[in-house]
This record gives C-alpha cells, structure tokens and sequence, in this order.
C-alpha cells in the first residue's frame, strides 16, 4: 500500500465529517425557514378570523340601522347604559340589541369594540370608553386590521400579549359612520406557534440523529477497515519474517553441505593434482607439461576459491590487498572465453585506458564478475554480442555487462538474493553472491532495463589512484583485454 492511500483514508474521514455537519445545517436552516413561513401565515389566518367576524357584524348592524326608518340625520349623541341617544331626536341604537348574542358574547379570547362619529370615541358594545390608540390609529386610516400592544391587551381584559383586530365599517346617511372591531388574542397562537417550534425541533433533532448516526457507522466501517489493513500488514510482515526465516535456513543448510562437499573433495583435488604433477613430470613434450600445468593451477584455484567462499561464509573477512583493476579484466575474459565459444556468443571488451587499482579481494570481484557474464551469455541467442565495459568516474570504476536478451522483469530486479533465478537449473546464487561481493567492497550492483531490449548489470565500487611505479609497471606491462 502506498503512503498516498493512508492520506486519502484521513482526507476522506475529514470530508465525511464536514458533510455530516453540513447537512446538519442544511437540515435546521430548512426546519426554521419552513417554521418561519407558518408564524408568517398563521399570523395572516389569525388576523383574517377578527376581520371576517367584524364584517359580519357590520352588515348585521347595517341591516339594524335600515330597519329603523328615518331620512334625516340624526346628529351628536351621547352614550348612556349601551345606548346611543342623539339630541333633538328620538332616535336611540343600543347596537347589542341590533346583533346576535352569540356573536357578540367577550370572552377571554374575544372583545368587540365599537367607534362612532356620533360620539368620536371609541367604546365597548356596552357603551364604556376605552382608550386603544392602536385600534384608533387604524380606524382613522380606514385600514382593517389592528395589532395591539400587550397593555392594551390588558386593558381590554385579554391575557398580557400581543392581540389583533379586525376592523369593519359601516356608512349610514343618518347616523354616521361606525366602525366595528373585535379584538382576539394570540395566546392561542403563541400556543400554537410554540407547538410547531417544539414539532420542528423534534423534526430536525431527529433527522440530524439520522445523518449522525449513518455518519457515525461510515466512521465506524472505516476504522474496521484500517484496522483490518492494519492486521493484514502485520500478517504480511509475519509472512516475510518466516520467509525470511526460512531461506536463511536454507542458507545454513546449504552452508553445511557445502563445507562438506568442499571436505570431500578435498581427497579427489589431492588426487588430481597428484596426478597431474605425475603426468607433468613424465611428459616427453612441451604441449602434454603445459597442459598438467593447467590442471594442477585449475586445481590450486578451485582449493583456494572454496576456502574463500567458506571462509567468507562463516563470518570472516575478505582480503584486503591493493591490485590493478585490469588484471580483473583480463583474468575474467580468459575465464569465461570457452564458455561464450561454445555458445556462439561473442564478447566485446571496451576498456577505458589507464584503469585505477582496487582495494579488495581480486578472487571475489573476478567470481562476481564471472557470475554476470555468464548470465549474459546464457540470455543471449546465438551471434548475439555481450559487452564488458570499465570506466572511471569521478573516483568510481564502474563495470558493466551488456546483453541483448529478454531481459529481467523490474519485480525480478527487485529480489536478488540467495536461492530466487529466472533460470529452470539456476541455484540463484550467483546475483545474490555479486551483490554480497560489491556490498564488502563499499559498492553497489544495479541490474537495469537496457533500451532496445536486453540488460544492464553495472557494478560500482571505489577505486584509488596509481602511484607512479604502478604506472610504470602498467606501461611496461600492457596488452590489449580479451
């Protein structure tokens, strides 16, 4: 897993959250938008009951005052006992008589108020005057609804809180104007709008629970899964642990064998070399003694190289010794030299002059060096070509071995270590002891992609200057590479 995903988890988390929040907002903005609009309209419904109600008394007081008779205007009066008495006349209008008892009935809700020219006050259906400049106000400006302050409320004997009137008049030739007004509470209202404050706080706590809750098992479901990842990086890392473990048993196993194998033949070598002394010394030409030459050196080689291996295998340390750089070179391309003839394989040297010397072990960068040239002539086809370079860089010798065959996957690239070839009969070691060799020497061994196909495994390490005997001594012993 990428360090990437672990980031888009928390910025996935945190986007969570702040969408649970704001659907929250949304959820309560909308509950007291939608609350709002009600009190708006309950408050116009609440102010159309009193008006209706007053038109109705007016037209029953209209039909009241028709039914009297009479052309010529009354005049002034004066209120006496619910009565309305006007000078010069007869004439008396008690307006209680003129309107149905039910619908002119106070009670605790309800008060109708009456306004006259006659008389230019405003008084109760009883008579009584009252001062509600509110009402007063509207009257004046022929508006139909009133909305009066909770002290005038409460001197008309409503409950202590804003109160609405509707107000209706009536135009009679005779006795003037008169306006009609009921008077209602909003305690009934308030009561109402508080009910729905209460259902629309219920409505959005329970819908914000929901979003909550949902949003809670999606951080819920999340932590599970980081928490499975998390057992399933420790499953894999236990699993590398063991396969890790295992191949180094397989190391040491194969480390026993192999101080047995070299054990063994020890006694055969001996044998061997004997022999070949033999034959050396009872040669009767030039050509036979060198060839039981080659025998016993190949021989004295291979004893020397096990018990190298071996040695650096238990622990100990390589040899450290000063040697030029070529003479790995050339002893590499002598050693391999039958191998790519028998393959049909040609090796090209390409060798920078006045290479530097080395401080290491010469038999293990041979080996190493050995070990990648095999591999590239095993990957490349017949009349391929497979190049050996060296060069200097910036106090660096870099040796590279060039092929044009299938070349290795990056995955592959990545797993040089003991045991692991792409071969059918490799033992995968020879990339994992060359890049043991070059860890001893304080270098590196990189296996890259060639362009065009093929691979390039370069090898770096530290090199050091000539002293001028040394230079001397290459001078006088050059010859070509190869």
């Amino acid at each position: 897993m990428t360090a990437s995903f672990p980031r888009f988890k928390r910025w996935r988390t945190g986007l969570l959250a702040t969408a649970m929040v704001f659907v929250i907002g949304v959820i309560a903005a909308l509950g007291v938008w939608d609350e709002r609009s009600l009190v708006w309209t309950t408050r116009i419904e609440s102010s159309r009951e009193p008006r209706v109600l007053a038109e109705v008394l007016a037209a029953e007081f209209r039909a009241g005052l028709s039914a009297l008779g009479g052309d010529e205007p009354a005049g002034a009066a004066r209120v006496e006992g619910g009565a309305w008495r006007f000078a010069g006349t007869s004439l008396v209008i008690e307006p209680r008589g003129l309107l149905h008892e039910d619908a002119i009935a106070n009670d605790a809700d309800h008060t109708l108020l009456v306004w006259s020219t006659a008389t230019e006050d405003l008084r109760t259906i009883d008579g009584e005057p009252v001062d509600i400049p509110s009402v007063i106000h509207a009257a004046a400006a022929g508006e139909t609804n009133a909305w009066l302050t909770p002290s005038e409320a409460y001197r008309l004997g409503l409950p202590e809180e804003v109160a609405v009137a509707g107000l209706s008049r009536v135009e009679d030739p005779r006795f003037g104007a008169w306006i009609f007004a009921v008077v209602s509470s909003s305690e009934r209202q308030r009561a109402r709008e508080s009910r729905r404050y209460a259902r629309t706080i219920v409505m959005v706590g329970l819908a914000s629970l929901v979003v909550l809750g949902f949003g809670l098992v999606l951080l819920r479901t999340q932590r599970q899964e980081r928490a499975f990842e998390r057992m399933l990086a420790r499953e894999s890392l236990r699993v590398q642990q063991e396969v890790q473990l295992a191949r180094e048993g397989r190391a040491a196993t194969m480390l026993t064998f192999a101080a047995g194998i070299a054990h063994e033949l020890s006694t055969p070598l001996g044998v061997i070399a004997m022999r070949a002394e033999q034959l050396e010394n009872n040669a009767e030409d030039d050509r036979a003694r060198r060839g039981a030459r080659a025998i016993t050196e190949q021989v004295a080689k291979i004893r020397e190289n096990a018990r190298g291996f071996l040695a650096i295998a238990r622990g100990a340390a390589p040899l450290r010794e000063r040697f030029p750089a070529v003479d790995v070179l050339r002893s590499v391309v002598a050693r391999v030299g039958h191998r790519f003839d028998r393959a049909g394989v040609a090796l090209r040297v390409v060798a920078q002059p006045n290479l530097p010397w080395i401080y290491g072990d010469a038999r293990l960068l041979e080996h190493a060096l050995t070990n990648l040239l095999i591999n590239a002539c095993d990957a490349s086809p017949v009349r391929g070509v497979v190049e050996l370079s060296a060069e200097l860089d910036d106090k660096m010798l870099t040796l590279a071995v060039r092929d044009r065959g299938a070349g290795i996957d990056a995955a592959v690239r990545a797993r040089i270590q003991p045991f692991f070839s792409t071969k059918a009969e490799g033992t995968g070691l020879g990339l994992a002891i060359a890049s043991e060799v070059m860890r001893m020497h304080r270098g590196e061994l990189k296996l890259e992609e060639r362009p065009g196909g093929g691979t390039n495994a370069v090898l770096r390490l530290p090199a050091e200057s000539m002293s001028d005997d040394a230079v001397a001594h290459e001078a006088q012993d050059a010859h070509p590479v190869g």
